[in-house]
C-alpha cells in the first residue's frame, strides 16, 4: 500500500503522540523522521512538544537538511543526523530518536545492555559511546557505523536512544523493545543486590565490572565459547525473522 504525503505526517504525530503517551519523550525532546526518497525526508519540528504535534507541523527537508517549501516550522536541530544514518543503512525508511527513563538512564552512566537477563540484548541492542557522531562535521565513526549496520535500536552520545525500521510501526516497536530490554536489566540488577551482590562502583549489571562481589552470590553456570556460539548464532537467526526489516 502505498501512502500519501499527508498519510505519513500523520502517521509521524500519532508515532510521537504515542511517544509522549508512553513517556518516551518529554517536553520538546526527540525527533522523528520518515525517508520519502534518497532526496527528500519528513521531519518533526524544532521546538514542539510531541503531544501537540499536527501534519501541517511536519517540515520537509532536502539531503543536505535544507527545509524544502515556505512552512512556518524548522525542522529539527538533528535532520542532518538523520540523513546520515539513511545513506549508511538505506533499507531503513523511518527513524525514532527518544529519551525512555531505563535506555536513556543506561546510556547517561555508560553502561553495557548486552550482559544480563535477557539473550535479545546481545544481538537486538547496540551501545554507541559519546564522542562516536560528530555534529559539526556530520560524520561518524566505525563505531557507530557498525552499530547502525545490524542494530534494530541502540543507545546513543550518552544521552538518548535510537530505533530503525522499514516503517514508522516497526521503528516504535524498536524503541519500545529497547526501552523494555534495559528495565529488564535494570530489574536483574536490583536482583543482584537483593542476592547479596555488592558493587563498589555501582555497575554490577555490566560485565566488565571488577567489584568485590558477597559470597551470597550464587555462581551462575559456566558456558563453553563454543555453546555461546551456537546460542548467539540461533538467537539471531529467530530474531532476525521476529524483526525483519
Amino acid at each position: 500500500m502505498i501512502l500519501s504525503e499527508f498519510d505519513i505526517k500523520k502517521a509521524m504525530c500519532d508515532t510521537a503522540h504515542r511517544l509522549y503517551d508512553k513517556q518516551y519523550v518529554a517536553a520538546k525532546h526527540g525527533n522523528i523522521s520518515y525517508k520519502l526518497s534518497d532526496n527528500e525526508y519528513l521531519v518533526t519540528p524544532r521546538g514542539v512538544c510531541k503531544y501537540r504535534l499536527t501534519p501541517d507541523m511536519i517540515v520537509k527537508v532536502n539531503a543536505q537538511g535544507q527545509k524544502i517549501g515556505s512552512g512556518m516550522y524548522e525542522p529539527t536541530s538533528e535532520a542532518k543526523l538523520h540523513i546520515l544514518m539513511y545513506s549508511l543503512r538505506p533499507s531503513i525508511r523511518a527513524i525514532v530518536h527518544a529519551q525512555p527513563s531505563f535506555a536513556t538512564a543506561y546510556a547517561i552512566k555508560g553502561v553495557a545492555v548486552d550482559s544480563c537477563v535477557l539473550p535479545e540484548n546481545r544481538v537486538y541492542l547496540g551501545v554507541i559511546p559519546a564522542g562516536s557522531y560528530d555534529k559539526a562535521s556530520n560524520t561518524a565513526d566505525d563505531t557507530f557505523r557498525n552499530v547502525l549496520a545490524d542494530k534494530c535500536a541502540f543507545l546513543f552520545g550518552g544521552n538518548s536512544a535510537f530505533a530503525v525500521g522499514d516503517t514508522l510501526d516497526n521503528a516504535f516497536d524498536n524503541i519500545d523493545a529497547c526501552e523494555y530490554y534495559c528495565r529488564m536489566n535494570a530489574i536483574g540488577a536490583g536482583i543482584d543486590a537483593v542476592r547479596g551482590v555488592k558493587c563498589e562502583s555501582g555497575s554490577c549489571a555490566d560485565s566488565s565490572c571488577t567489584c568485590a562481589k558477597s559470597e551470597a552470590k550464587v555462581e551462575a553456570p559456566v558456558i563453553s565459547p563454543e555453546h555461546q556460539r551456537v546460542i548467539d548464532e540461533m538467537t539471531a537467526k529467530v530474531l532476525a525473522e521476529l524483526y525483519k526489516m
